[in-house]
């Protein structure tokens, strides 16, 4: 499958970006390959990606603070994962696994930054899906102060990721 297909079948690209924006983003994402118990992305690593799944599916952690981890969600095709770092600037919130194996796209912050500018409503979409991730891992995570994005209100959100992109709020 081409990248401009998969990305026009991801409905968190397809709902807010038009055919132009789609093939701009299709055009700047890397296809990614990942055999089953590999990690896409460690907790408390820097990012500057996020992953578009193609197929396949992968288990997303945190650390318990005792020694193991708490599954958070469990991803598969059409679903993206990686998107609190590469919004924002933070460390990773999450492991994410292979599962089984994976097909992806890589989508780079560099590559985003021209179709921020001109797709202010895909900062909204980020920004609601960050509010969305901060509940899943509250709701796992009894230490929330630890998360450096965690207890923003969507327009701190807003405001931090048009900062990390753009250096203004």
């Amino acid at each position: 499958m081409e990248p401009r297909e998969v990305v026009a079948k991801i409905p968190f690209f397809a709902d807010v970006l038009g055919p132009a924006d789609l093939d701009a983003v299709a055009a700047r994402a890397q296809p990614r390959f990942f055999p089953p118990d590999s990690v896409l992305m460690q907790e408390e690593d820097f990012g500057a990606s996020m992953f578009a799944l193609i197929d396949g599916e992968v288990s997303v952690s945190v650390d318990d603070g005792r020694g193991g981890t708490d599954l958070v969600a469990k991803l598969s095709g059409g679903d993206i994962v990686g998107e609190m770092s590469l919004m924002t600037g933070a460390r990773r919130s999450a492991t994410v696994t292979a599962l089984t194996p994976v097909n992806a796209l890589e989508i780079t912050k560099v590559g985003l930054e021209s179709i921020l500018a001109r797709a202010p409503r895909l900062i909204d979409r980020f920004s609601e899906m960050l509010e969305k991730r901060q509940t899943e891992l509250d709701s796992i995570h009894k230490d929330a102060a630890r998360w450096t994005v965690l207890g923003l209100s969507r327009v701190e959100i807003v405001s931090l990721m048009r900062n990390f992109f753009f250096g203004a709020t």
